[in-house]
């Protein structure tokens, strides 16, 4: 071979050489799980399942409106629903639907903090990550799944009762409407309130409270009981915006609007519009399309093997009549 011939044969090994340094090189996925998931190649998907406590509920529309938005944001995740309508039995069987799908993770909102522990046990059993959000297991359940996603209810109470303590006199006597007695949220939404007022130095007494489920209805009519046996009632507090404003109807039916001062949690928008007209006297804003989207968020995290806290908390606050044209666009 001539020396030309050599040196062509070794700037053709060079160019090769050259161009296979310059292309890209494969990269595993991570041992950890980090990209592996809904970060691989275009069409990987990823699928969770979402059992809710009931969906017939403002709230639990606006936690599906938050987490089909943040789906939607990654672009991989598919979600599918399954509503007990307040069945604890029912939920652990469509917690064994969810598990039988095979999901990437399974998200829960319980019917009843310990009635759910089986339906929970068996999720980890299987395998599949477990986020609880909105409404927590006991604590026995709470070895099972990996965070819980909600807001502070204590300090939602808190929140609630700030507004109480500024629009009530001293001297004031009122009931609370309960949700579903046992619930997460109950005994902390009460207990922050009471905190608050204990705090203020003011006389303001709870005479009586009485459970309603979270229903509109029923707090209408359990309202309706209330104004019968107390002539003298100065404010109602229902822990949720919904069975706010079925006491607030049952008192404007009474024609006691002027003497009745009603709370509520949640930050509904047509609890809102109450606070606008002053029908309303406070709300502790329970931003439940944030919960929603922390949800979905905290599920892709278990699902890539991120590190989680036990509790994820979205925020709260007091809206009330003087507040609520500046924090309107929160309600919901």
């Amino acid at each position: 071979m001539g020396k030309k011939q050599t040196w062509f044969v070794v700037l053709l090994v060079l160019s090769v050489a050259i161009l296979a340094a310059c292309q890209p090189a494969a990269t595993p996925a991570s041992e950890s799980g980090e990209g592996a998931v809904g970060e691989g190649e275009e069409g990987d998907r990823i699928h969770f399942c979402v059992v809710h406590n009931n969906a017939d509920h403002p709230s639990i529309t606006a936690i599906v409106n938050g987490m089909e938005a943040e789906a939607d944001a990654y672009g991989s995740i598919d979600l599918t629903f399954y509503d007990p309508a307040y069945d604890p039995q029912k939920q652990l069987d469509m917690i064994e639907d969810c598990i039988a799908l095979d999901p990437d993770a399974i998200l829960v909102n319980a019917v009843d903090p310990a009635a759910v522990v089986p339906g929970l046990k068996k999720v980890q059993d299987a395998g599949i990550p477990l986020i609880m959000h909105n409404a927590d297991t006991n604590e026995e359940g709470r070895q099972y799944s990996l965070t819980f996603v909600g807001c502070d209810f204590v300090e939602q109470g808190r929140a609630a009762g700030d507004a109480m303590v500024k629009y009530l006199e001293d001297g004031a006597k009122g009931v609370i409407i309960q949700g579903k007695p046992g619930q997460t949220g109950v005994a902390e939404r009460t207990s922050g309130a009471e905190e608050v007022i204990a705090a203020s130095g003011k006389d303001i007494e709870i005479i009586d409270a009485q459970p309603a489920d979270w229903m509109k209805d029923k707090a209408l009519t359990v309202m309706q009981d209330f104004l019968t046996r107390y002539p003298d009632l100065d404010f109602v507090y229902a822990l949720d915006d919904p069975m706010a404003l079925g006491a607030l109807e049952a008192i404007k039916a009474s024609g006691r609007q002027d003497e009745i001062k009603v709370f509520g949690v949640g930050g509904f928008k047509e609890a809102c519009d109450a606070l606008k007209s002053s029908e309303l006297y406070g709300t502790a804003l329970h931003p439940s399309y944030l919960v929603g989207v922390y949800s979905v968020r905290a599920a892709y995290d278990a699902v890539n093997d991120r590190v989680l806290p036990d509790v994820l908390n979205a925020p709260t606050g007091a809206i009330t009549p003087d507040n609520v044209d500046r924090l309107y666009h929160l309600c919901w």
